[in-house]
């Protein structure tokens, strides 16, 4: 069977990745959320499981479920435990991803990830990025997020890629600045472009 292309959809908090991938889906498009997916793994993958056990402690899991405050803490400035941790999930996710395309039916499948150029994702044959500007992501987020107050939403955009270094590395760009009819209309551009 032939290998299905792989698309690959990404962007900031609150730029729109999920709402261009929600289109998508209602098009017909199969989406791979590797977030989505990552987290999920963390908690039902038994090597993947025993591997954050080792590396973070007993204390990362709570009754089953990753205890997400406690592994936050633990890597928050601390790049080397970090860039562990990753080389644990980042596999795992890609093997399951690998499986999913495979059982996708579809000869063009579409990845949701966040982190596609910070990782040079290998998998990704073209790279959408979603763009949108600060202020319009910041109400998106705080209107979603209502425990996040505006300085914390700046700090995560800081530590996130920047739009011009997104422009720079991606095949398509969508800007998520309009209406969903807008952005509706961008992503038929999109598959006009890429199937």
């Amino acid at each position: 069977m032939k290998q299905s292309r792989v698309i690959c959809i990404t962007g900031g908090i609150g730029s729109g990745k999920s709402t261009v991938c929600a289109m998508l889906e209602s098009k017909g498009y199969p989406v791979y959320y590797s977030d989505e997916r990552a987290k999920a793994l963390m908690c039902t993958n038994p090597t993947l499981v025993q591997g954050i056990t080792a590396l973070l402690g007993e204390q990362a899991y709570s009754q089953g479920d990753l205890n997400r405050t406690y592994v936050g803490e633990k890597i928050f400035g601390n790049s080397e435990l970090k860039e562990k941790l990753e080389s644990l999930v980042h596999p795992a996710v890609r093997e399951d991803f690998e499986h999913w395309k495979l059982n996708s039916g579809s000869t063009v499948v579409f990845k949701e990830s966040a982190l596609v150029l910070e990782t040079g994702d290998p998998t990704c044959e073209h790279v959408v990025s979603i763009v949108a500007d600060e202020h319009v992501r910041i109400a998106r987020v705080i209107a979603r997020n209502t425990e996040m107050n505006e300085s914390q939403i700046i700090a995560r955009l800081t530590n996130q890629l920047g739009d011009a270094h997104r422009r720079a590395q991606t095949d398509t760009i969508i800007e998520n600045n309009g209406s969903l009819g807008d952005l509706n209309l961008q992503v038929d551009y999109l598959l006009s472009k890429v199937i």
